[in-house]
């Protein structure tokens, strides 16, 4: 905001109000013009002036004194006041970790509205050399000591991902954006600066042979709440967090549906949490298949069981994935169950949440619409289905290629002569 002042005889004040971390502050100047020229004249010379002055003070040039914000004092304003009361603690998460691991340390005493594309595209090559960190907990920091078998970790000396580095400059043009819109500077810089380039990753999955061998190994399985995750997000599609979420309460037993609304999430800040699923999309009612049903009966049964028998030590809630007295596990345990189970039986590097894709690659290839697998998914456009798992539709391609054949294959065409060259 400016405002211009005529203080007579040729001097006019002018002024630009800056938003510093501890308020709003007006840096002023005083204007001195020809008295002899009109008031209109000299009006126009004080624009001018106001409008150099502004300049100055989104390059930094002028402003109160030790008062402008820097990327570090930004940033603290940024996530206290727009991200913790807008975004999920996920995402503040996030963002808070970006900050703190190489933003702030290599930017943060640099006066915000010094900022330039220059220095931002400097800094995204440092990145780009830049080793991994180490998210290993310091001994200080364990509350017992490792085992002599994970004493040692090799040095991780990798560059940055691809996706790692345009983490890093989505998070930084984020907090700049809202910085350009709330009138702290009045550019953006980091969007004349080279967006870091990511290859879109193939999903990985199981066909379907591969998907009925795992689902044999099952039966060597004695924990019935692993064989239930398992199923859950191979056979509905559902993500880590909403099994672990998942009651028997939310199972409708006559329809033989099941209503996802909630999600377990975590973050090291928070801890676990309870909240809502991705998107609007993620609140969804699916039918599950016979077999589904079948083992959630079974694990009915076996909680109803547990609790006649040890009324006493039975803490459960009803979740149907849970620990041995009923409690809520924690968030990543049906993963690291997996990850043993799968390497045990031939099924190397296979994740938890390629059970998932799986579940969506097997319903397109299957000839099922993708709006119902993107419904069943908790997608809120379909596109994003197709783009995902567009691999699916290979075999449909070669049915396409088949029903032409059938449809054509029996004309029989003329052979072709060769051509006629005269000698």
């Amino acid at each position: 905001m400016g405002s211009i002042e005529n203080r007579g005889h040729g001097s006019w004040r002018v002024g630009i109000q800056v938003k510093t971390p501890n308020g709003w502050r007006w840096v002023r100047e005083t204007v001195h013009v020809d008295p002899s020229l009109s008031l209109s004249r000299q009006r126009k010379e004080a624009e001018r002036a106001l409008a150099h002055l502004q300049t100055q003070v989104d390059a930094g040039e002028k402003g109160p004194s030790g008062l402008g914000y820097t990327v570090r004092t930004w940033a603290e304003e940024w996530l206290c006041n727009e991200v913790r009361p807008n975004c999920s603690p996920v995402t503040y998460a996030d963002y808070h970790h970006l900050l703190h691991a190489r933003i702030l340390p290599m930017l943060g005493d640099v006066g915000l509205a010094r900022l330039t594309p220059a220095m931002l595209s400097e800094w995204m090559a440092q990145l780009r050399v830049s080793p991994r960190l180490s998210t290993r907990l310091r001994e200080d920091q364990l509350t017992r000591p490792r085992s002599p078998s994970r004493d040692v970790r090799p040095k991780n000396d990798k560059p940055l991902s691809a996706k790692t580095l345009l983490n890093y400059y989505q998070c930084l043009d984020t907090m700049l954006a809202s910085a350009v819109r709330l009138g702290v500077i009045q550019d953006n810089p980091m969007t004349k600066v080279t967006r870091p380039r990511q290859k879109r990753r193939r999903v990985h999955f199981l066909d379907e042979e591969q998907a009925v061998a795992l689902l044999r190994c099952l039966k060597d399985e004695p924990n019935m709440c692993y064989r239930a995750a398992l199923l859950l997000a191979l056979l509905c599609g559902l993500r880590l967090g909403e099994v672990g979420e998942l009651k028997l309460s939310d199972i409708d037993w006559k329809r033989g549906t099941i209503d996802i609304s909630r999600t377990i999430k975590y973050t090291p800040i928070e801890g676990s949490f309870v909240g809502e699923p991705k998107s609007e999309a993620g609140l969804r009612v699916i039918a599950l298949p016979a077999g589904m049903m079948t083992v959630l009966r079974e694990a009915k049964a076996y909680q109803e069981e547990c609790k006649r028998l040890a009324p006493g030590v039975w803490r459960g809630e009803g979740w149907i994935v849970h620990a041995w007295d009923g409690g809520q596990l924690h968030h990543d345990t049906p993963s690291k169950w997996f990850r043993r189970f799968a390497d045990a039986h031939g099924f190397e590097g296979v994740r938890f949440h390629d059970l998932r894709h799986t579940h969506a690659s097997l319903l397109l290839a299957n000839n099922i619409d993708v709006v119902s697998v993107a419904r069943r998914m908790g997608h809120g456009d379909p596109s994003v289905t197709l783009r995902n798992y567009a691999h699916a539709l290979d075999r449909r391609d070669r049915d396409a290629a088949d029903q032409l054949d059938a449809l054509f294959g029996n004309v029989s065409l003329p052979a072709a002569e060769p051509p006629h060259i005269d000698e």
